[in-house]
């Protein structure tokens, strides 16, 4: 089977959720035996790169700057949730993948996208070739759970990446909970099907990570520092325990994303810890080998989302031997509960998470023990499974576009 990928995060541009995902699944689809080629329309190179049997293509985005050219008046037009209400940054992305799949000649047993977003759109639009979306997790749901409603620019937006996920020939999703959610916002109907597929998950590059019984107490957050993430639900966590005589060290690793409050949500977080009194460190954007370290570093590792369809972060955790304390409202929840690798509590809950935190930070011997409960069930999401479950999908996607085009013989391949 001949499967191409569009992710312009594919790494090592960046390592996170939808760029890991990409980088493993791809991986252990090859080792199937598959042929797996990645399109990354991504800033301005144009190389073609074997990655262990992975044929990845990079070219430019084709974009015309043209807020940039209009100067304070191109950035007075583009509103506060830009650039993910961005609808020209929908249609660049549209007509730079569909160019390039053009212009390579690629013409694949199926493709594979993320979110409905419109990469993809040429393909759901001419459906001349399957198409699988995998719900990652939808450009504008993080303004819908933070707004409840969609309006304007926003919601024409959601509706243009909802057209994809629709279109497609088959869904998947990492669990659950990201296809309930979709399904109680209306992105998906009722009678829409999604498979739950969880990530695959190489725990190779973390399973030499030693215990954490020499320690200090310092609690390791990792992702994209904005809103949903619930970085200030762990700083007021973090100020409880403070007050309990525990003082952990609380470090963030990712960029700013956002705003809180009208502030960039970096330096919305730094003046928090402030008043709080709170000890945090800001690592930024950091490398896999930089990452690696910090988990060896962490205590424990913490997921304190108000909404995440998965965690990459939760299950790197986990494999590192850390005890993973998360949110009910992420898709790792379920994983943490089933091995016993930490704890899981309401979203939006300061108390209960400084409740959950409280005894990995004061005895080390029990964060080892439960840190190595969570590294041995991590073993379950083998990347080499996984991938055989997305085979069953991509095939299920190629059996319903075939009975499509037989039933509309017009349809043009």
């Amino acid at each position: 089977m001949e499967i191409v990928f569009l992710c312009e995060q594919y790494p090592p541009i960046i390592w996170d959720g939808a760029g890991v995902y990409t980088h493993d699944i791809a991986h252990a689809l090859v080792g199937l035996g598959h042929k797996v080629h990645i399109l990354c329309a991504q800033g301005r190179r144009r190389t073609d790169e074997d990655h262990d049997g992975v044929l990845v293509h990079r070219r430019p985005l084709l974009r015309l700057p043209v807020s940039r050219y209009l100067g304070p008046l191109g950035r007075s037009v583009q509103g506060a949730n830009h650039p993910r209400d961005s609808l020209m940054l929908r249609f660049v992305l549209a007509v730079s993948y569909a160019f390039w799949l053009r212009r390579l000649g690629l013409r694949p047993d199926v493709i594979e996208t993320q979110d409905g977003e419109t990469r993809g759109l040429r393909t759901a639009v001419r459906r001349d070739i399957p198409l699988v979306i995998h719900l990652h997790t939808p450009t504008m749901m993080d303004v819908r759970l933070r707004e409840g409603r969609l309006h304007g620019r926003g919601a024409v937006a959601d509706r243009i990446d909802r057209f994809s996920a629709l279109r497609a020939d088959a869904r998947t999703a990492p669990s659950e909970l990201i296809v309930t959610t979709l399904r109680d916002f209306g992105w998906l109907k009722k009678k829409t099907d999604a498979d739950v597929i969880p990530y695959p998950f190489d725990r190779s590059p973390y399973t030499d990570s030693v215990p954490p019984q020499k320690t200090d107490p310092t609690l390791l957050v990792v992702g994209r520092l904005e809103w949903r993430k619930g970085l200030d639900v762990l700083l007021e966590a973090a100020a409880q325990l403070r007050e309990r005589g525990v003082s952990p060290t609380v470090v963030l690793a990712g960029q700013s994303s956002g705003t809180i409050d009208g502030v960039a949500t970096g330096t919305w977080l730094e003046r928090r810890a402030a008043e709080l009194g709170v000890t945090c460190r800001f690592a930024g954007h950091l490398s896999r080998p930089e990452l690696v370290k910090a988990y060896e570093e962490a205590r424990a590792v913490v997921v304190p989302s108000r909404f995440e369809s998965f965690s990459i972060a939760g299950l790197e955790g986990m494999a590192s031997g850390r005890p993973v304390v998360a949110t009910a409202t992420t898709g790792v929840a379920t994983w943490v509960a089933k091995w016993e690798g930490g704890a899981v509590v309401p979203p939006e809950d300061p108390r209960a998470l400084a409740d959950a935190l409280e005894p990995y930070l004061a005895d080390s011997e029990l964060a080892a023990t439960v840190g190595a409960r969570g590294r041995a069930g991590t073993a379950e999401l083998e990347p080499r499974r996984i991938a055989e479950l997305r085979v069953a999908v991509y095939q299920k996607a190629i059996d319903r576009h075939r009975a499509r085009r037989a039933r509309n013989p017009l349809v043009r391949r």
